[in-house]
């Protein structure tokens, strides 16, 4: 029996990762089907030409298609963790499927993510604690109203913050990739699958974006980073791994998430109106845009590793990675380029003028 299950795991495995290639070898024809073409603004959106946003359909879609299977199949131990992703990380990708079509209200989007997140809580009530794990200090305890709020504001920062970081080919897909191989390092059966079955997708993708066939898009970076944050409270719940080691993994897009809305506060801008201040563009200024990837990820995947693999480290990569941070990116440098402050642009490849979308990828 567990050998029947094995091989209709790796055959929904296989499935998914071919419907994912299906998806991102016909991008442009579903991107003009689904109306989520991505037009160049040539401020912050400096491709050449219009860009389907379907590298998040083309993971998410796959992936609660083979999740939804394991649930059918009766194969998972935790079913209702895997109910929680697979029907609130669906839903979250949906409010980013509907944003990627016609921008929504900021606090509408809030609301959607804080009803799921509640959901989710409610699906998985093994998610809840009472303690918090350190793996350098005692143990803390929260109450249950604490935690929820804590995890509330939590989760809805991160995928806001992942949000803002998707500004560069390779970015945002690279950090799912070595999300996906951390947790797969330490968790249980059941996260593992998800892990890798999440690892596979993104590399599909990944390798698509690199050579600018496809964007992630907001279904991307709001439902898969959502689905990061569900596996990140459980693996604390079941104390796989101390804080130090989340707070690793989530470290530079979410400091780079809060310097941006102080400092554009500090500039008297509004901290939603985008820029080219982000962390990757100043990483691109120094170093070239491909040198610049390969710093960004290479900070995040070498600090996650030695996170991952030995927690006592958690505290001496936090510090190394923060100094790496901010030796690049710092509160007071001089005010990013603001978006409403450029002239408009030129016509598009295709002949029609393209309105600026003043912040597509920003907080919120």
């Amino acid at each position: 029996m567990a050998r029947d299950q094995l091989m209709m795991t790796g055959y929904s495995l296989f499935a998914a990762l071919l419907l994912c290639l299906l998806i991102c070898t016909n991008a442009r024809p579903i991107g003009r089907w689904l109306k989520v073409m991505d037009a160049p603004d040539t401020v912050r959106k400096r491709h050449a030409v219009p860009t389907p946003l379907v590298g998040g359909l083309a993971i998410v879609v796959p992936f609660i298609t083979c999740v939804f299977f394991q649930l059918y199949a009766g194969h998972p131990a935790d079913r209702m963790l895997f109910y929680a992703i697979a029907v609130c990380g669906s839903g979250v990708a949906l409010v980013g499927f509907i944003d990627d079509q016609t921008p929504t209200l900021p606090w509408a989007r809030v609301l959607f993510l804080l009803v799921f997140y509640g959901a989710s809580l409610i699906l998985d009530r093994n998610l809840i604690v009472h303690t918090l794990n350190w793996g350098s200090f005692a143990a803390s305890g929260i109450s249950t109203v604490g935690f929820v709020a804590l995890l509330g504001v939590t989760a809805v920062g991160l995928v806001n913050a992942v949000n803002m970081a998707d500004g560069q080919n390779g970015v945002v897909l690279g950090m799912f990739l070595i999300w996906s191989v951390c947790f797969s390092l330490v968790s249980d059966p059941s996260i593992e699958f998800v892990s890798l079955a999440l690892a596979g997708l993104s590399l599909i993708v990944l390798c698509f974006n690199l050579a600018g066939k496809l964007f992630l898009g907001d279904c991307g970076t709001y439902g898969i980073t959502f689905i990061f944050g569900l596996l990140a409270a459980a693996v604390h719940a079941r104390q796989l791994v101390p804080l130090e080691t989340i707070v690793v993994w989530f470290f530079i897009p979410v400091a780079d998430c809060v310097r941006l809305l102080i400092a554009r506060t500090l500039q008297r801008r509004s901290p939603f109106v985008g820029d080219r201040d982000h962390f990757h563009h100043r990483l691109e200024d120094k170093l070239g845009k491909r040198f610049g990837l390969v710093a960004y990820l290479s900070a995040v995947a070498a600090s996650s590793l030695i996170a991952t693999l030995r927690p006592q480290f958690g505290l001496l990569s936090l510090v190394a990675l923060s100094a790496f941070y901010f030796s690049f990116a710092r509160i007071t440098d001089g005010p990013g380029v603001a978006i409403e402050d450029q002239p408009l642009p030129d016509q598009g490849a295709e002949g029609t003028v393209i309105p600026i979308n003043r912040d597509r990828n920003e907080a919120l």
